[in-house]
């Protein structure tokens, strides 16, 4: 049980989401951004004792940066708090955000910011740097995109999904090191499930 909240990260990115949000502009740029007022970012990990746990972050902010011509995604970011991690288990919610797992009170955010996004015929793939637990690693995750356009075939709605796998023990997220021998009680994968539909255009 102690392992579940592991998917806590699924922050992470732990990964279904649906996002609603408003945009600002800039000269060259359209700026969506997002929090968790009308969005969500759950994730899950396999638990040998219970099947799946589930948990999501109820504190975060981030922003996507579209070029404003191709309405092609230029940027990702994502600011996560760390200790706002919350699943049917409070129980388990606390020792995720001990020194045991995420020690949030001395890692108080999760943070991803892009530095390459690759579009191709499977859609987009964002490169940057995911830190975590202290952790720097830089992380390739894919994502789909649909603009949906309004009456006058205008841009008005950014649609955004993906589900990314993160390895925790990357970020050295391990609850025991003789229990994790080998991932039998809690999967080593943890899966995020996201999804973003945000106004592009005021």
């Amino acid at each position: 049980m102690l392992k579940r909240q592991n998917k806590f990260l699924v922050i992470f990115f732990g990964f279904t989401v649906l996002l609603g949000m408003g945009a600002g502009r800039s000269s060259a740029n359209e700026i969506v951004t997002f929090g968790p007022r009308e969005t969500k970012i759950e994730g899950s990990i396999q638990y040998t004792l219970i099947g799946k746990y589930v948990a999501r972050f109820n504190s975060f902010k981030g922003r996507v940066v579209l070029d404003e011509r191709s309405q092609r995604v230029r940027s990702v970011y994502l600011d996560i708090d760390a200790g706002s991690i919350q699943s049917n288990h409070p129980r388990c919610d606390r020792i995720a955000r001990s020194r045991r797992l995420l020690d949030t009170a001395r890692y108080p955010k999760i943070v991803f910011k892009s530095d390459e996004i690759i579009q191709d015929e499977s859609g987009y793939q964002v490169k940057g740097v995911l830190e975590m637990h202290g952790i720097k690693r830089r992380m390739i995750f894919p994502f789909k995109v649909e603009i949906i356009p309004d009456q006058k075939n205008e841009p008005k709605l950014l649609d955004l999904h993906g589900s990314w796998n993160i390895d925790r023990k990357d970020f050295n997220i391990i609850w025991s090191k003789y229990l994790d021998h080998g991932g039998i009680l809690v999967s080593d994968i943890f899966t995020v499930n996201w999804g973003i539909k945000a106004d592009i255009k005021s």
